[in-house]
């Protein structure tokens, strides 16, 4: 079964704004798509006396795709509501590692560290056959 596969939360983006404010995130920024949900997530983050931007995106469709895949039969609404409670659901998991001092909040977010405009360093790798952009 699909983690959150039956998710209705309505609060899920305060909760999402909440983890991320009080782990230190200075800007929250939704974006939304033609129709008014949110499909883009971007806040930013002081790493070592620089402020850095970054990008989580929920990935909708793949849900849908999956859904359909696996037969589940859902609402319209559903593989949103899905993906984004397991954003929620990884950002909370990420924040009790770096609580406890397991991680760096670099660490965690660095694929999702904005290099472009809509662009991550991860897609950006991604693009390079997962090398890291040239500095020349």
């Amino acid at each position: 079964m699909i983690k959150n596969y039956t998710s209705n939360s309505k609060q899920t983006f305060d909760k999402i704004q909440k983890v991320l404010s009080t782990h230190g995130a200075k800007k929250i920024f939704f974006e939304y798509d033609s129709t008014g949900l949110i499909k883009t997530l971007a806040f930013s983050l002081e790493i070592q006396g620089r402020e850095h931007a970054f990008i989580l995106p929920a990935r909708v469709e793949s849900v849908k795709r999956i859904f359909d895949s696996k037969g589940y039969r859902y609402k319209d609404e559903q593989p949103y509501k899905t993906a984004w409670a397991n954003i929620k659901d990884w950002l909370e998991a990420q924040m009790a590692l770096i609580d406890t001092n397991q991680v760096k909040m670099e660490e965690v977010f660095l694929p999702y560290m904005a290099v472009a405009k809509d662009v991550t360093l991860f897609q950006q790798m991604e693009k390079n056959n997962l090398m890291l952009p040239s500095s020349t």
